[in-house]
C-alpha cells in the first residue's frame, strides 16, 4: 500500500514538472530564482520518489537488503524488474539528487531543464512500478 501511495505522489510531481516545462523556457528559469527553485525542488522530489518506490518494492517483496536508493535501484535490476539501461540512468539521476540536496553546490540549470524533456522515461517507470503494487 505504501508503494501505491508513493507512485501516485510521483505521478503528481511529474505532472507538475511537465507544467513547469510547458510554462517556462530555460531562459525564463535562468532569469527567475523562484522558477529555479521550483525546477530544482521538483527534480529532487521526482528522483527521491523513484528511490523511495524502488526501496519500497525491495522491502515489500523481500528482494534483498539495501542501504540507500542506489542499492535499491541496483536490486531492481538484479531481480529483472528494471533493465540495465534504466538502472544506469537512475543511478546517474541519484547522483544529481545528491548535488541538489546541498545548497552550496551550483547545479547546471540547463542539465536540470533537460531532465524535463525526459519525463516520458519517468512515466514509463511509473507504468513498470504499477505492476508491483
Amino acid at each position: 500500500m505504501i508503494v501505491k501511495d508513493r507512485v501516485k505522489k510521483l505521478e503528481e510531481i511529474i505532472n507538475t514538472l511537465e507544467e513547469l516545462k510547458n510554462r517556462f523556457s530555460l531562459e525564463d528559469i535562468k532569469r527567475n530564482k523562484i522558477t529555479q527553485w521550483a525546477l530544482k525542488y521538483g527534480i529532487y522530489l521526482c528522483i527521491t520518489g523513484i528511490g523511495e518506490i524502488a526501496c519500497g518494492i525491495i522491502d515489500e517483496r523481500k528482494l534483498g537488503n539495501a542501504k540507500n536508493y542506489k542499492e535499491c535501484i541496483a536490486l531492481l535490476g538484479d531481480n529483472n524488474i528494471l533493465d540495465k539501461s534504466s538502472v544506469e540512468k537512475l543511478i546517474s539521476y541519484i547522483n544529481i539528487r545528491e548535488m541538489l540536496k546541498r545548497s552550496y553546490i551550483d547545479v547546471d540549470l540547463e542539465k536540470l531543464y533537460l531532465l524535463t524533456e525526459k519525463l516520458d522515461f519517468f512515466k514509463d517507470l511509473i507504468s513498470k512500478f504499477k505492476n508491483f503494487v
